[in-house]
């Protein structure tokens, strides 16, 4: 009776880690991987696999195009998106499931070349809001607010800051991170300073439901990861390389 308990103990620790077992997998996003998100997300989340046994690769796609892939399953894994992602994105991706360990916390911030701070969304009310398309989040918070009048979605920060620029919009609706560096590293939007800033978003990872049992696994292994010290010299080092203009 022994033995056979046995048996099964060891059969069942042999199906679970079985069932994700693989030699590598694919994670989609909707930011260039050269911007401030995926370039502390991707070493995070390739050293979690690392340790794993697992070769980690990222892809950026157009924000929905990427939902796509990975919602059907023909990529693994969505690099970043809020903690409350399918709320603010309706349930229409119900196949993705959270890897629960926060990855990083951005604030989402208004820039202007006007000086006049903005406090609260409602601010915005009657003006020109230029914003990355694919963020759900900010179409979700603010889309009931300006309607698709004046929220105006662009392909990346770039294009909106430079329409900032030029006139042609009010204000950017992004990361302050992001906007600051991006201010920092075009003359051309010397002019432009952050007036505001309007919510702080949880940032998270996510996988297909097929990959449940190993999206656990890297949830625990990023909680260690964040004990032993890995996680924080990896942000502080992609940090200090984008500030230096690496």
């Amino acid at each position: 009776m022994r033995f056979i308990f046995c048996f099964y103990i060891v059969l069942f620790l042999f199906s679970a880690s079985a069932s994700f077992a693989q030699d590598e997998v694919l994670f989609v996003g909707g930011a260039p991987l050269d911007t401030y998100q995926p370039r502390v997300i991707v070493p995070l989340l390739k050293e979690a696999f690392k340790r794993n046994g697992i070769h980690f690769t990222a892809k950026n796609y157009p924000s929905t195009r990427a939902l796509e892939l990975s919602n059907s399953g023909e990529a693994d894994g969505e690099l970043h998106r809020v903690y409350d992602f399918h709320v603010v994105s309706k349930g229409r991706y119900p196949n993705l499931v959270r890897i629960d360990c926060q990855l990083m916390s951005v604030y989402r911030a208004v820039f202007s070349r006007d000086a006049r701070s903005i406090n609260d969304s409602e601010e915005l009310k009657g003006y020109r809001v230029a914003y990355q398309r694919g963020r759900k989040a900010v179409l979700h918070d603010l889309g009931p607010i300006l309607g698709e009048e004046s929220l105006l979605p662009k392909n990346s920060d770039l294009t909106a800051f430079k329409m900032l620029a030029e006139g042609r919009v009010d204000y950017v609706v992004s990361e302050s991170f992001e906007g600051q560096r991006m201010i920092a590293s075009n003359p051309e939007f010397k002019r432009i300073k952050e007036v505001g800033r309007l919510k702080e978003a949880r940032i998270y990872a996510y996988m297909h439901k097929k990959h449940t049992q190993l999206a656990k696994a890297i949830a625990a292994t990023l909680e260690e990861m964040k004990r032993d010290g890995t996680y924080q010299k990896i942000v502080d080092n992609v940090r200090a390389s984008i500030l230096a203009g690496s």
